[in-house]
C-alpha cells in the first residue's frame, strides 16, 4: 500500500521538478510530481489528494495561473493550497488566490518556510 501524496510538484523543467521533489523528501514530505498542468489536473481527480500544490507559472499548455483557477473552481479542491513558483517579479499582486509565492531562484529553506506559512510541516499527515 503506498501512502497519499502530501505535496504535488508541477513543472514542465525536468531538473527543476525532480530538484524540488526531491529536496522536499529529503524533509520527510511525501511527494508526486507532474510535468503539466493537464497531468497535475489528472493527478488531482482522483483521491488521495495533495495538501500542497506547488505550481510553476510559465508552461506550455495549461499554465500555473490556468492550474490555479481550475483548482479555486473545484469545491471538491477547496481544501488544497497552491504556491506558484516563477521567475517573474511583481505576480503576487496578480494571483490574488494563490496562497503564496516563491520568486526564482529560490532555496530549500525558502521552500520549507512557505509550506509552513501554508500550514504544512515535514511528516505532516
Amino acid at each position: 500500500m503506498s501512502a497519499a501524496a502530501h505535496i504535488l510538484v508541477v513543472d514542465d523543467n525536468d531538473a527543476l521538478r525532480e530538484n524540488i521533489a526531491e529536496a522536499l523528501e529529503l524533509e520527510g514530505y511525501q511527494v508526486a510530481a507532474e510535468a503539466s498542468g493537464a497531468a497535475a489536473l489528472a493527478r488531482l481527480a482522483d483521491d488521495p489528494l495533495p495538501r500542497v500544490v506547488i505550481a510553476d507559472l510559465m508552461m506550455p499548455g495549461i499554465d500555473g495561473r490556468e492550474l490555479l483557477g481550475r483548482i479555486r473552481g473545484d469545491p471538491r479542491l477547496e481544501g488544497v493550497r497552491v504556491v506558484i513558483t516563477t521567475g517573474a517579479s511583481g505576480v503576487r499582486s496578480t494571483l490574488p488566490t494563490a496562497d503564496g509565492v516563491l520568486t526564482k531562484p529560490f532555496g530549500v529553506k525558502d521552500l520549507l518556510a512557505i509550506l509552513r506559512k501554508v500550514g504544512l510541516d515535514p511528516g505532516a499527515a
